[in-house]
């Protein structure tokens, strides 16, 4: 399954590299990882996030009054 479907199963994980080939940049990404619960299972070192959290994220953070973004 690709990131892109993936988007579409709320219990599905994402990682760095999948936002990445998203095609969000290392900031945003960055951004994402500190403000949402991460998942880290024992012996791993690759964090994963839920969609459902990064989903929500994005809509929070997205602006559609046709305003000026900050």
């Amino acid at each position: 399954m690709t990131p892109a479907e993936r988007l579409a199963v709320p219990d599905a994980v994402l990682s760095r590299t999948d936002l990445r080939d998203l095609g969000f940049g290392r900031h945003d990404i960055d951004r994402a990882f500190r403000s949402l619960p991460v998942i880290v299972f024992p012996g791993s070192r690759r964090p994963l996030i839920r969609v459902a959290d990064f989903n929500l994220y994005v809509e929070q953070h997205t602006s559609r009054d046709g305003g000026r973004v900050r």
